[in-house]
């Protein structure tokens, strides 16, 4: 077995047993050599995913990190992996047939290249509130190839990179991330900043397409608004603007509800949109956003805040 074309694919888990198996189920049928590895990594489950994997997984590794956080269940992915690269799988996505076949043809088509991303397809088991935008969980960019990106960023639900890339910066800053519950994020755009500042390259992959489960708790009005908050917050950590410029942004989008929020209600009134939830998202979401951005600013200004891992 060669590791230079090897691919260990890690799925990190917590308590999300029903939509392991779904990913699981998609993702073992296609290993079908030696290139090709899974593991799962369980950041301290407590619905039994051991015995569940255990038992209906004999081809798939299974690996227990009892210090919560996504980001440290990432580092221990690779940790302990002697592959050259690491495919990392949300557990709630639904990988594509040809996944990992895909994965292998670009990277050996691509030899330079040294993390590859790709579209996701939001999934819902409900139907989609109509106060939602359309789009709502989707990501993709605009190539229909494999194409080198200097700006923007893949996500961490379909990332394949290099070890060495990991090794050589530290992995992911465990600071970041999803920790149990809590919403936390950034630990995946912050890796990238490292990266092309060392001169890695990273490209968007067309064909390295996943599905990905919306579950149920994500489609409410509070936990959209929370997510949006915590995002930009979590960015300005890593990718601060000045403090003056952030408190510009709030006040400017202050003011601009005051003009705006009587036109969404306007419409919710009259009929023209999808009601009182929609009005309250189209009103609140901004403030969300720069809500997050001032936040993240004081705390990165104030508080401890998260430098760049050199």
């Amino acid at each position: 077995m060669s590791s230079a074309s090897h691919i260990h694919v890690c799925i990190c888990t917590f308590n999300r047993r029903d939509y392991l198996k779904r990913c699981l189920d998609r993702l073992t049928p296609q290993v079908n050599s030696d290139d090709m590895q899974i593991t799962v990594v369980d950041n301290n489950s407590t619905d039994g995913t051991k015995a569940f994997v255990d038992s209906l997984y004999s081809e798939v590794q299974y690996l227990f990190e009892p210090c919560q956080g996504l980001s440290i269940a990432r580092n221990t992915g690779w940790q302990t992996s002697s592959s050259e690269w690491i495919f990392y799988l949300d557990d709630d996505c639904l990988p594509s047939e040809n996944l990992l076949t895909n994965a292998l043809e670009l990277i050996r088509q691509f030899p330079k290249i040294d993390a590859f991303g790709g579209p996701i397809d939001a999934m819902f088991e409900t139907s989609l509130p109509g106060w939602l935008p359309e789009g709502f969980g989707n990501f993709s960019m605009p190539y229909s190839e494999c194409a080198e990106i200097d700006t923007g960023f893949i996500r961490g639900g379909c990332f394949l990179i290099r070890r060495k890339v990991l090794a050589d910066l530290g992995g992911f800053d465990e600071r970041l991330g999803v920790t149990g519950s809590a919403l936390q994020y950034g630990e995946e755009l912050e890796l990238q900043l490292r990266m092309r500042k060392k001169k890695f390259r990273i490209a968007y992959a067309p064909s390295l397409r996943v599905g990905h489960y919306v579950r149920a708790e994500k489609l409410n009005l509070r936990w959209v608004l929370q997510s949006e908050y915590a995002r930009r917050r979590d960015k300005m950590l890593f990718q601060p603007i000045p403090l003056a410029k952030a408190t510009l942004n709030l006040l400017r989008t202050l003011l601009g509800r005051i003009f705006w929020t009587p036109v969404y209600f306007g419409k919710a009134f009259f009929g023209r949109s999808s009601g009182l939830k929609k009005a309250l998202f189209q009103t609140a979401q901004p403030l969300a956003y720069r809500l997050g951005e001032w936040v993240g600013v004081m705390k990165g200004k104030f508080g401890k805040g998260i430098s760049m891992i050199a």
